[in-house]
Parts: structure tokens; sequence; C-alpha cells
């Protein structure tokens, strides 16, 4: 009952009209930057934080959270639309998302995924509202060796990113894993493989993302000379608005997406792009026709867009409570905090209560914003495309190199979204997956930091991961998932074999 009654005062100090305005042209800005490629939470926070400058700090604060997850929203348009992710949580997105545009079902894509979005964007807040201070304990207690068994469990979605050949998937994973050392190393700052000076804090995998989906993209249209065929413009409203059996499907792919979204968010470093890649592989793994994943399947849509937004009020949690980021958005969210003389960690609640309820507040009015404009704004979106499809290559391909130079204002990462555009055009070609590839480069170096600190903690010891409750845990999840495959494989190819007879 207190959560609720502070929660209501917080509504009751956030509602004006000066601050209803403030979160939706926040929110708006938000999507904008989430869906240009190349730019993301931080990106989309770090440009707000001057215009806050004399601002009422619960104002300011409105201001910040209506972008944070209006970024989150934005993510998955061009993801959808033009198969170019404008972030890596929107990986999974363009997974099936992006087939549904090829089918000539755009706008149902961009609408299942603002409904999920809504979803796991509440589901989180609820989480937040009533469970922050118990979780917050429960996630104080991962080390290292619980992160790196967590990093293994991502690592894990590897087969079920495989598509139709394993080898292939694991070798697109070393060549990840490559990538993904170097630059300098996270424990000793040893340097490696630095042929030139850019690559000192590595590949950034938003470049490799940039590449591998938008540029191959364009040189995969430019062979098959390939327009989408959309036909004329069409603002016809069951275009976007799910079905009811549609909404059957997604109802718990959306739940399942949201719970993982938020456990994953709430840990420091995971962040939105585990938790999605997690979902649609949970997904993936109980659906009973897992073949019609990547090729347009609303619950591969679904899951992961909930899980995505979940995450948002999931990374809050440590932030407000602990003082600790969840993710990139939440750390320029802490020095926000900071500069307006908030104080983040477990007197924050006591000191600035209202003023954080007034901030989860405006993430509620955020979300609800978000999902009306989103929705409304399906049909602008479509016909967007449906008029400048014959100059898509192009506008997809300024659009991809904008983003590249915004990484860091060089002719660099320009450079690396051609070579692995080039690469992403063969891969294609000769079905090798883009999912284990991403995935390693994200995961590699997190995994050998948490795993070279467990070692270091336990002085050589590798018991270090039994002895540790999370850590075992997970480890027994692990092989149980793993033994019914097994199981599930043997069964499957016997009633194969019992069709053939």
């Amino acid at each position: 009952m207190e959560s609720i009654q502070n929660l209501l005062i917080g509504f009751n100090d956030i509602f004006s009209v000066y601050n209803m305005i403030i979160i939706f042209l926040g929110s708006m800005f938000g999507t904008i930057v989430g869906a240009l490629p190349g730019l993301g939470p931080s990106a989309g926070i770090a440009l707000l934080i001057p215009l806050t400058f004399g601002m009422p700090v619960g104002s300011a604060l409105s201001l910040l959270v209506g972008a944070y997850m209006g970024t989150m929203y934005g993510g998955r348009i061009t993801a959808i639309l033009i198969n170019t992710p404008g972030d890596a949580p929107a990986i999974m997105t363009a997974q099936d998302g992006y087939p549904l545009m090829l089918q000539g079902k755009g706008g149902l894509a961009l609408g299942i995924s603002a409904f999920s979005s809504f979803i796991g964007g509440i589901f989180g807040l609820i989480v937040l509202v009533f469970g922050a201070p118990i979780v917050s304990k429960v996630a104080i207690n991962f080390g290292p060796p619980e992160y790196f068994m967590l990093m293994v469990l991502g690592l894990s979605t590897i087969t079920l990113l495989a598509g139709k050949s394993m080898s292939k998937a694991v070798m697109m994973a070393l060549v990840g894993f490559a990538l993904g050392m170097v630059g300098s190393d996270y424990v000793s700052g040893f340097v490696r493989f630095d042929f030139t000076p850019e690559l000192i804090e590595g590949v950034d995998f938003v470049a490799i993302i940039i590449g591998l989906y938008g540029i191959s993209e364009v040189f995969l249209n430019i062979e098959n000379l390939v327009h989408l065929k959309m036909g004329k413009p069409s603002f016809k409203v069951k275009e976007f608005i799910p079905s009811i059996s549609d909404i059957k499907k997604i109802t718990m792919p959306t739940l399942r997406g949201s719970l993982i979204g938020t456990l994953i968010g709430i840990l420091p470093g995971a962040g939105g792009t585990i938790a999605t890649f997690l979902s649609y592989a949970t997904e993936k793994k109980i659906a009973k026709n897992p073949e019609k994943f990547g090729n347009g399947a609303i619950e591969g849509l679904a899951a992961p867009e909930a899980a995505n937004n979940a995450s948002v009020p999931g990374a809050l949690i440590p932030l407000i409570t602990l003082g600790i980021p969840g993710s990139g958005g939440t750390a320029i969210m802490l020095g926000a905090l900071i500069m307006y003389g908030l104080r983040p960690g477990p007197l924050l609640m006591v000191e600035s209560g209202r003023l954080v309820w007034l901030m989860i507040a405006g993430l509620i009015i955020a979300n609800v914003f978000l999902l009306f404009s989103n929705i409304l704004l399906i049909p602008v979106f479509i016909n967007i495309i449906r008029m400048i499809q014959k100059y898509l290559s192009p506008i997809v391909t300024v659009l991809c190199i904008l983003g590249a130079y915004s990484l860091n204002y060089g002719m660099f990462n320009i450079w690396i979204v051609l070579i692995f555009g080039v690469l992403g055009y063969f891969m294609k070609k000769f079905d090798y997956p883009s999912g284990p590839l991403i995935l390693s480069v994200v995961l590699a170096p997190l995994t050998e930091n948490y795993f070279r600190q467990s070692i270091m903690l336990s002085r050589g010891s590798f018991s270090i991961f039994l002895t540790r409750p999370v850590s075992l845990g997970i480890i027994l999840l692990l092989i149980t998932i793993f033994a019914f495959s097994f199981i599930k494989k043997g069964r499957n190819s016997k009633n194969q074999d019992y069709s053939e007879e």
C-alpha cells in the first residue's frame, strides 16, 4: 500500500500541462533517435541533458525518462521496415519483423511490436514499483562467477540461432569471439591486435551490426534489383491492428519476454541485448514449429520487444536502490541525477523520495504516450517506405554511413561498416547465420572479464563456480536445457523413423 500511495503522490506532482508536453516531446525525440542506426538510449539521453539546464528537476527527469523509453520503442522501426536495427537489442526484432515486412505485413509487425513493448514496459514498471528493494538485495549478491555463468547461458543460445547448419553457427561464433578480443583487456589493460590506434577500444559492435544488417541488405537488393512491392499508400486500420488470434499467439511470449527482460535488466551490465537474445531463444526452444522463427513468426517478434522494454525499468532498480547503473542509458542517467544534486544509492529514496516517484510516474506516462503515438504513426512509417521504396537503397546507405560516423566522428567506423556489409552479403549468400557472430562479439569480452575475475577471486580454483548457489543453479539450468534438447531430438528422430516405416 505504501508503494501505491507514493506512486499516487508522484502522479500528483507530475501532472501539469508543461510536464505532459515535456514527456511527450521527450518520448518522440527518443523514438526518432532510437530509429537512427548507431544511436541509442545513451545518445538520446546525452543529447537532451543540455536542454534540461534551468528546468525544474522534476521536469528535467520527466524529459530524460521519456527519451529513454522512446529510444527503446524507436529501435524496432528501422529493424522492421528496412532490416537495419537502430541498436543492438533490435537485432532480434529484425529476425522476424523484416520477413513480415517482405510479406506485406509491415504494419502488423509494427503494431505487434508496439503492443508487446507496452506490456513489457508496464511489467517492468510494476516490478520497479513494488519489488525494487527486494530485487536489489538479490541482484547485489551477483559477483563475477554468477555473471560469468550468465554470459555462458547467453552464449548457449547460439545453438538456437544456428539456422540450418550448426557448424556454420559455431564458425561465426568463433569469428565473433576473435573480434571481441580486439582492444584493451578489461582486467590487465593490455592491448591486443591493435593494428591501428582506433582498435585500442576494440571494434565497435554497433558498426558491425549496421554493416551486417543494413549495408548487406542494400548489396542484395542491388544484385537482385529488388524493391519492396508495397503498392500505393494506404491508411487501412486492419493492416496494423493485431487480430484476436494474433493477440492469443503473442500473449504468453510477451509475458515471458517481459519477465526475462526485467530480470536481466536488473543485473548491472547485462542490459537489453542479452535479454532479447534469451527471450527469442526461449520462444524458439518451446515453440511447436521452431522452423517458422526467422521467417515471420509473430511470437519471435513479440518476445524480444517485450524483453527490450521491460529491461528499462529493470535497469533503473539497481540505479535507484544501489547507485549502480544497469546499462549504458542508466549510466548517463546516473550522471544526470548527480548533476541535479541527487545522491543515487540506498539513501536516494529517503532524501529525494518524491522526485524518484515522480520519475517512475513519468516512465508510466511515457509508456502510455508511446503506445498510442506509435500505433497512430504506423501508417505514416509504412507509407513513407511506400513512397520512397524506389530510392530505399541509397537512403539506407546514407543512414548507415551517418550512423557509423556518429559513433566516434571519424572515418574508421565507416570502413568497418563497409567491410562487414560485404561480409554480411556473402554470409547471406552462403547461409551463414549472423546472430551467433553478433552475440559472441557482445558477450566475448564480458565473458573473459568475469571468468578472469572469478579465477582471481578463487586463487586459480574452478570450484568457485560450484560452491556459490546462484552460479551452481545456472549450471544445473544449462545441464537441464541441454538434456531436454537431446531427449527432444531423440524423440523426433524416432518419430521420423516410424513415419518412414
